[in-house]
Protein backbone atom coordinates (compact mmCIF):
# COMPACT_ATOMS: atom_id res chain seq x y z
CA UNK A 1 0.00 0.00 0.00
CA UNK A 2 1.07 2.98 -0.81
CA UNK A 3 2.13 6.17 1.17
CA UNK A 4 -0.83 8.26 -0.16
CA UNK A 5 -3.56 5.74 0.30
CA UNK A 6 -2.18 5.65 4.03
CA UNK A 7 -2.29 9.40 4.47
CA UNK A 8 -5.88 9.21 2.83
CA UNK A 9 -6.80 6.04 5.19
CA UNK A 10 -5.42 8.19 8.28
CA UNK A 11 -7.14 11.47 7.03
CA UNK A 12 -10.82 9.48 6.73
CA UNK A 13 -10.21 8.00 9.89
CA UNK A 14 -9.78 11.62 11.59
CA UNK A 15 -12.34 12.89 9.82
CA UNK A 16 -14.29 10.22 10.97
CA UNK A 17 -13.04 10.30 14.99
CA UNK A 18 -14.10 14.06 14.41
CA UNK A 19 -17.51 13.79 12.70
CA UNK A 20 -18.27 11.29 16.12
CA UNK A 21 -16.82 13.67 19.30
CA UNK A 22 -19.07 16.39 16.99
CA UNK A 23 -21.98 14.16 17.19
CA UNK A 24 -21.42 13.23 20.38
CA UNK A 25 -20.74 17.20 21.34
CA UNK A 26 -24.75 18.06 19.72
CA UNK A 27 -25.84 14.55 21.78
CA UNK A 28 -24.55 16.22 25.26
CA UNK A 29 -25.55 20.04 24.67
CA UNK A 30 -29.14 18.45 23.26
CA UNK A 31 -29.23 16.37 26.79
CA UNK A 32 -28.72 19.63 28.50
CA UNK A 33 -31.08 21.77 26.73
CA UNK A 34 -33.49 18.92 27.80
CA UNK A 35 -31.94 18.61 31.27
CA UNK A 36 -32.61 22.77 30.88
CA UNK A 37 -36.31 22.55 29.78
CA UNK A 38 -37.10 19.99 32.34
CA UNK A 39 -35.88 22.43 35.23
CA UNK A 40 -37.57 25.20 33.07
CA UNK A 41 -41.20 23.21 33.23
CA UNK A 42 -40.64 22.16 37.21
CA UNK A 43 -39.72 25.71 38.19
CA UNK A 44 -42.88 27.03 35.68
CA UNK A 45 -44.57 24.11 37.61
CA UNK A 46 -43.49 25.56 41.05
CA UNK A 47 -44.06 28.92 40.30
CA UNK A 48 -47.94 27.99 39.53
CA UNK A 49 -48.59 26.10 42.42
CA UNK A 50 -47.13 29.23 43.76
CA UNK A 51 -49.49 31.48 42.23
CA UNK A 52 -52.97 29.21 42.81
CA UNK A 53 -51.81 29.02 46.62
CA UNK A 54 -51.04 32.59 46.73
CA UNK A 55 -54.57 33.22 44.94
CA UNK A 56 -56.20 30.92 47.43
CA UNK A 57 -54.73 32.68 50.68
CA UNK A 58 -56.32 35.97 48.63
CA UNK A 59 -59.39 35.15 48.04
CA UNK A 60 -59.88 33.99 51.68
CA UNK A 61 -58.48 36.88 53.41
CA UNK A 62 -61.37 38.61 50.58
CA UNK A 63 -63.80 36.41 52.09
CA UNK A 64 -62.63 36.72 56.05
CA UNK A 65 -62.27 40.68 55.45
CA UNK A 66 -65.79 40.88 54.20
CA UNK A 67 -66.89 38.59 56.97
CA UNK A 68 -65.36 41.26 59.66
CA UNK A 69 -66.69 43.73 57.57
CA UNK A 70 -70.87 42.90 58.03
CA UNK A 71 -69.51 41.93 61.77
CA UNK A 72 -67.77 45.63 62.23
CA UNK A 73 -71.66 46.86 60.47
CA UNK A 74 -73.57 45.13 62.30
CA UNK A 75 -71.71 46.26 66.02
CA UNK A 76 -72.39 49.77 64.71
CA UNK A 77 -75.84 49.20 64.04
CA UNK A 78 -76.62 47.75 67.28
CA UNK A 79 -74.66 50.43 68.87
CA UNK A 80 -76.78 52.71 67.34
CA UNK A 81 -80.12 51.26 68.31
CA UNK A 82 -78.74 50.54 71.88
CA UNK A 83 -78.05 54.57 72.51
CA UNK A 84 -81.60 55.21 71.22
CA UNK A 85 -83.39 52.77 73.16
CA UNK A 86 -81.25 54.11 76.10
CA UNK A 87 -81.98 57.97 75.67
CA UNK A 88 -85.73 56.81 74.90
CA UNK A 89 -85.54 55.15 78.67
CA UNK A 90 -84.08 58.14 80.14
CA UNK A 91 -86.75 60.57 78.63
CA UNK A 92 -89.37 58.21 79.85
CA UNK A 93 -87.87 57.63 83.24
CA UNK A 94 -87.43 61.59 83.78
CA UNK A 95 -90.93 62.55 82.82
CA UNK A 96 -92.45 59.95 84.90
CA UNK A 97 -89.89 60.47 88.13
CA UNK A 98 -91.85 63.90 88.90
CA UNK A 99 -95.62 61.44 88.23
CA UNK A 100 -94.01 58.65 91.07
CA UNK A 101 -92.75 61.89 93.35
CA UNK A 102 -88.99 60.65 92.56
CA UNK A 103 -87.13 57.17 92.48
CA UNK A 104 -88.57 56.22 95.51
CA UNK A 105 -92.11 56.33 94.39
CA UNK A 106 -90.89 55.18 90.73
CA UNK A 107 -89.29 51.89 92.19
CA UNK A 108 -91.99 51.36 95.23
CA UNK A 109 -94.03 50.39 92.10
CA UNK A 110 -93.65 46.57 91.50
CA UNK A 111 -94.39 47.15 87.84
CA UNK A 112 -92.10 49.29 87.35
CA UNK A 113 -89.03 48.09 89.36
CA UNK A 114 -89.78 45.05 87.46
CA UNK A 115 -89.42 47.10 84.05
CA UNK A 116 -86.29 49.35 85.12
CA UNK A 117 -84.77 45.98 85.98
CA UNK A 118 -85.12 44.73 82.75
CA UNK A 119 -83.20 46.52 81.33
CA UNK A 120 -80.06 45.97 83.27
CA UNK A 121 -81.26 42.46 82.02
CA UNK A 122 -81.33 43.91 78.17
CA UNK A 123 -78.04 45.48 78.85
CA UNK A 124 -76.41 42.46 79.91
CA UNK A 125 -77.21 40.49 76.98
CA UNK A 126 -76.03 43.66 75.33
CA UNK A 127 -72.43 43.25 76.70
CA UNK A 128 -72.66 39.21 76.00
CA UNK A 129 -73.52 39.98 72.34
CA UNK A 130 -70.99 42.56 71.83
CA UNK A 131 -68.14 40.94 73.66
CA UNK A 132 -69.07 37.67 71.78
CA UNK A 133 -69.01 40.23 67.82
CA UNK A 134 -65.86 41.42 69.45
CA UNK A 135 -64.28 37.85 70.06
CA UNK A 136 -65.23 36.68 66.50
CA UNK A 137 -64.34 39.83 64.84
CA UNK A 138 -60.66 39.30 67.00
CA UNK A 139 -60.57 35.94 65.57
CA UNK A 140 -61.05 36.77 61.92
CA UNK A 141 -58.05 39.41 62.37
CA UNK A 142 -55.90 37.11 64.01
CA UNK A 143 -56.33 34.05 61.33
CA UNK A 144 -56.02 36.66 58.86
CA UNK A 145 -52.52 38.18 60.49
CA UNK A 146 -51.27 34.56 61.49
CA UNK A 147 -52.33 32.30 59.00
CA UNK A 148 -53.47 33.78 55.55
CA UNK A 149 -50.78 36.23 55.59
CA UNK A 150 -48.10 34.45 57.22
CA UNK A 151 -49.04 32.31 54.38
CA UNK A 152 -48.71 34.64 51.88
CA UNK A 153 -45.36 35.85 53.69
CA UNK A 154 -43.61 32.27 53.75
CA UNK A 155 -44.31 31.46 49.89
CA UNK A 156 -42.98 34.79 48.34
CA UNK A 157 -41.15 36.57 51.12
CA UNK A 158 -42.88 39.65 51.03
CA UNK A 159 -44.67 40.61 54.35
CA UNK A 160 -48.94 40.92 53.35
CA UNK A 161 -51.49 42.70 55.04
CA UNK A 162 -49.07 45.32 57.75
CA UNK A 163 -51.73 46.90 58.84
CA UNK A 164 -52.76 45.48 61.68
CA UNK A 165 -48.75 45.55 62.68
CA UNK A 166 -49.05 49.63 61.80
CA UNK A 167 -51.91 50.29 63.24
CA UNK A 168 -50.48 48.50 66.38
CA UNK A 169 -47.31 50.38 66.74
CA UNK A 170 -48.79 53.54 65.62
CA UNK A 171 -47.88 55.26 68.52
CA UNK A 172 -44.11 54.26 69.15
CA UNK A 173 -45.21 51.62 71.66
CA UNK A 174 -46.94 48.19 70.76
CA UNK A 175 -50.67 47.91 71.83
CA UNK A 176 -53.81 49.69 70.56
CA UNK A 177 -53.61 53.81 70.69
CA UNK A 178 -54.78 55.88 73.35
CA UNK A 179 -57.76 57.15 71.42
CA UNK A 180 -59.04 53.89 70.28
CA UNK A 181 -58.71 52.75 73.93
CA UNK A 182 -60.61 55.25 74.88
CA UNK A 183 -63.35 54.84 72.47
CA UNK A 184 -63.86 51.00 73.30
CA UNK A 185 -63.64 51.31 76.96
CA UNK A 186 -66.24 53.79 76.71
CA UNK A 187 -68.66 51.88 74.67
CA UNK A 188 -68.17 49.00 75.62
CA UNK A 189 -68.44 50.19 79.32
CA UNK A 190 -71.31 52.00 79.03
CA UNK A 191 -73.96 49.17 79.61
CA UNK A 192 -72.51 48.02 82.34
CA UNK A 193 -72.21 51.52 84.24
CA UNK A 194 -76.04 51.98 83.14
CA UNK A 195 -76.76 48.25 84.66
CA UNK A 196 -75.10 48.69 88.03
CA UNK A 197 -76.88 52.19 88.26
CA UNK A 198 -80.56 50.96 87.71
CA UNK A 199 -79.62 48.05 89.86
CA UNK A 200 -77.69 50.34 92.89
CA UNK A 201 -80.83 52.51 92.84
CA UNK A 202 -83.27 49.89 93.71
CA UNK A 203 -81.10 48.25 96.27
CA UNK A 204 -80.97 51.79 97.69
CA UNK A 205 -84.22 52.32 98.12
CA UNK A 206 -86.13 49.34 97.72
CA UNK A 207 -83.67 46.50 98.72
CA UNK A 208 -84.27 46.81 102.62
CA UNK A 209 -87.80 47.93 102.29
CA UNK A 210 -88.72 44.57 100.27
CA UNK A 211 -86.89 42.31 102.37
CA UNK A 212 -88.42 43.50 105.99
CA UNK A 213 -91.53 42.92 103.96
CA UNK A 214 -91.26 39.99 102.34
CA UNK A 215 -87.75 38.54 103.60
CA UNK A 216 -86.49 36.12 101.47
CA UNK A 217 -90.08 35.62 99.55
CA UNK A 218 -89.38 38.99 97.68
CA UNK A 219 -89.63 38.14 94.05
CA UNK A 220 -87.99 42.03 93.28
CA UNK A 221 -85.01 41.28 95.38
CA UNK A 222 -84.63 37.89 93.99
CA UNK A 223 -85.15 38.88 90.21
CA UNK A 224 -82.60 42.01 91.34
CA UNK A 225 -80.17 39.47 92.15
CA UNK A 226 -80.23 37.85 89.57
CA UNK A 227 -79.66 40.67 87.47
CA UNK A 228 -76.86 41.95 89.01
CA UNK A 229 -74.97 38.38 88.88
CA UNK A 230 -76.06 38.49 85.02
CA UNK A 231 -74.67 42.02 84.65
CA UNK A 232 -71.70 41.03 87.02
CA UNK A 233 -70.96 37.83 84.07
CA UNK A 234 -71.27 39.61 80.98
CA UNK A 235 -68.19 42.01 82.53
CA UNK A 236 -66.35 39.26 83.49
CA UNK A 237 -66.91 37.05 79.89
CA UNK A 238 -66.52 41.25 78.26
CA UNK A 239 -63.06 41.41 79.98
CA UNK A 240 -62.12 38.00 78.86
CA UNK A 241 -62.62 38.58 75.37
CA UNK A 242 -60.60 41.72 75.41
CA UNK A 243 -57.28 39.62 76.56
CA UNK A 244 -57.19 38.35 73.48
CA UNK A 245 -55.08 41.04 72.74
CA UNK A 246 -52.15 39.96 74.29
CA UNK A 247 -52.32 37.55 71.68
CA UNK A 248 -51.03 39.99 69.50
CA UNK A 249 -48.26 41.46 71.39
CA UNK A 250 -46.82 37.78 70.76
CA UNK A 251 -48.13 37.56 67.37
CA UNK A 252 -46.43 40.83 66.45
CA UNK A 253 -42.70 39.87 67.99
CA UNK A 254 -42.73 36.75 66.33
CA UNK A 255 -43.55 38.29 62.89
CA UNK A 256 -40.89 40.65 63.97
CA UNK A 257 -38.66 38.18 64.40
CA UNK A 258 -39.37 36.42 61.12
CA UNK A 259 -38.45 39.61 59.40
CA UNK A 260 -35.27 40.01 61.11
CA UNK A 261 -34.15 36.69 59.91
CA UNK A 262 -35.64 36.92 56.25
CA UNK A 263 -33.67 40.09 55.91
Amino acid sequence: MSDRTTKNLERQRRAAYDLDRERLALERQKVDLEQRKIALEDRKLVLEETKLAVNLYIEDFKARWQELLNFENENNRWITLYVTALLLVISWVLNNSGRYRGLDGLYSDSDNAYFIMSIAIVNAVYTFAMAFKGYQIQQIALYQYKFLAGGIFELTGVPFNEWERFRREFTGKRGPEPIRKFYYAVVSSLPTIVSYTILGLYVFYQWGEQAGRNHLRSGRNWFAAGALLLVTLSLVFSWLTARLNRKWDVLLEETEERLKNES
